[in-house]
C-alpha cells in the first residue's frame, strides 16, 4: 500500500449557518447579553466560547449547523498531488475547470449553488495559508480515478475534499492563518 496525498494552499473561504438546539441557544443568548454583544457579534469573540463553556460549542470552528466551504478560486491556489512520497503533479483550479476543452484533462464534479440567504445567523470566514492535506493509502495510483469536487456557491468557486475510486481522501491536517471573518443576521 501507498500514500495518495493531496495538499490544497492558499485562501480559504467558509460560510457557516448557526444552527443547535433551543437550551444551547438560551445560553449563548445569556452569554451574548452578559458581553453587550448581539448573538452575532459575540460568535466571532473568542473570550464568548470561554465564557460560554458548552464543550459542543468550543469556536467558531465547531459552531453547528450548515457549512460551506473549500479552497477558495484566487490566484494564490495551489493543488499538490503525492504518490509514495513523491510530488507527481502541482496545480491551479484553473487547470480542473475547463469546460472549454474538448476532453477534461482532469475528472470533475461540480455543483452549483445559488443560495438565498434563509433567516439566521451567519458567519463569513477567509483564512490563508496550508488550506488541507487529504491522504488516503492506496494499491496504484491512476490519475482518471481521483475526482475532483467543486462547489460554485453563488459568485465563488471553491475545490472540496477529492474522491479517488469513489473513496473519500481523509483530512489530515491544516494550518491556516485567518485574514477575514464577519457575521450577520437576517431577518
Amino acid at each position: 500500500m501507498q500514500k495518495l496525498k493531496i495538499n490544497f494552499h492558499g485562501e480559504s473561504w467558509t460560510l457557516k449557518k448557526f444552527e443547535c438546539n433551543d437550551d444551547d441557544l438560551k445560553e449563548c443568548m445569556k452569554v451574548a447579553a452578559r458581553m453587550k454583544l448581539p448573538l452575532e457579534k459575540a460568535l466571532l469573540d473568542p473570550f464568548f466560547y470561554y465564557y460560554l463553556k458548552i464543550p459542543a460549542i468550543a469556536s467558531t470552528e465547531h459552531l453547528p449547523g450548515k457549512k460551506w466551504s473549500g479552497l477558495l478560486d484566487s490566484p494564490k491556489n495551489q493543488i499538490e498531488i503525492w504518490y509514495n512520497a513523491k510530488k507527481i503533479k502541482k496545480l491551479q483550479i484553473a487547470d480542473i475547470d475547463h469546460d472549454l476543452l474538448l476532453f477534461p484533462i482532469y475528472n470533475k464534479n461540480k455543483i452549483k449553488i445559488n443560495k438565498e440567504y434563509s433567516p439566521g445567523i451567519y458567519v463569513e470566514q477567509q483564512a490563508i495559508g496550508f488550506v488541507g492535506s487529504y491522504e488516503l493509502n492506496i494499491e496504484s495510483f491512476n490519475l482518471e480515478d481521483l475526482q475532483f469536487n467543486l462547489l460554485q456557491f453563488n459568485d465563488k468557486l471553491l475545490l472540496q475534499p477529492p474522491t479517488y475510486s469513489n473513496q473519500k481522501l481523509q483530512f489530515r491536517k491544516k494550518e491556516t492563518l485567518l485574514i477575514y471573518q464577519n457575521s450577520f443576521q437576517i431577518e
